[in-house]
């Protein structure tokens, strides 16, 4: 079956909100320079981030993991989702070091350019399970960006190089259209991603995806899904399991696990309501699910987190 005229809209609608949220849950954190033998240590944040290297180079890394640090230029930017501990350091520091050992290359005083650091809230349920999905990092290098937000940044990098008066509420109100960017360019597949994501980056099941994120207890058989992306049933499938690399039952299951984790760590809604929410008719069918997939009851879970 084709597509009809009435989907881009559709598609176009439900990602402009959550653009429109994005934008809406950044916040301005932390404007430091590049002078000097600093580093700057995230341990777990609860939130997601973007940095912005304003001025000359930095390392990026990550403590406790087999990842080699990453060098950074002028003009790129980071994205660092929730819980992703994390450094930025003047000097290549190794990946083996542990939290305690980073004070060590820390110097108290610096020039107050060089990086910038946003915070991004996660404003609705829809933001968080999209945050979720995404990889643990995102290096939007500064020869491969669009033009558009390349301007951008050369506006941030001379806001925080002047500090005039107003500058910071200047660079607050780029930063949401920073973030707008960055979630868009990820979107429009500038960002290789797999899985659930990977069908954002689909005309056919983009807006199917945002509304099974937007309403996870709905009704979702294949033959409703395939209605949703304008596809025969076996078309959808075939379309489904080559871009995401899964079944679609499973394309659900792991849509709701998303937000099975987040209502279990950022709440204390009843594992009754949880089940509800995610759709299923009981609390001992929702702990049978999320046990399947995270190998641990759901009460563990939310223990732990």
């Amino acid at each position: 079956m084709t597509e009809t005229p009435e989907q881009p809209t559709k598609t176009s609608d439900t990602v402009e909100a959550l653009l429109n949220q994005v934008a809406q849950g950044t916040e301005f954190h932390f404007q430091s320079g590049l002078c000097g033998d600093w580093t700057l240590m995230a341990n777990e944040p609860q939130k997601a981030a973007l940095h912005l290297v304003t001025e000359g180079d930095c390392w990026f890394g990550f403590p406790f993991k087999n990842t080699d640090v990453i060098r950074l230029h002028a003009g790129d930017v980071i994205f660092v989702n929730q819980g992703i501990s994390h450094f930025l350091s003047y000097n290549q520091i190794p990946n083996n070091i542990t939290e305690d050992e980073i004070p060590s290359f820390c110097q108290p005083e610096h020039q107050q350019n060089g990086i910038v650091c946003y915070d991004i809230n996660s404003p609705s349920q829809i933001t968080d399970t999209v945050f979720r999905l995404l990889p643990p990092w995102i290096v939007l290098n500064h020869n491969c960006q669009a033009s558009e937000m390349q301007a951008l940044i050369s506006m941030i990098r001379a806001e925080t190089k002047h500090s005039e008066p107003g500058s910071q509420a200047i660079v607050q109100r780029l930063s949401d259209v920073l973030a707008i960017h960055l979630l868009r360019a990820v979107i429009d597949g500038q960002q290789e991603l797999t899985g659930p994501l990977a069908a954002l980056q689909d005309r056919y099941l983009r807006g199917l995806v945002l509304a099974i994120i937007d309403e996870p207890a709905g009704d979702w058989s294949v033959e409703t899904m395939a209605k949703k992306a304008y596809l025969s049933t076996s078309a959808f499938a075939e379309r489904c399991h080559k871009r995401t690399g899964m079944a679609p039952k499973k394309l659900v299951d792991q849509l709701r696990l998303q937000r099975a984790r987040m209502l279990l760590s950022k709440t204390q809604l009843p594992l009754e309501l949880v089940a509800e929410q995610l759709g299923y008719q009981s609390a001992t069918a929702f702990n049978r699910f999320f046990k399947r997939y995270e190998g641990t009851s759901a009460s563990e879970y939310r223990h732990t987190h």
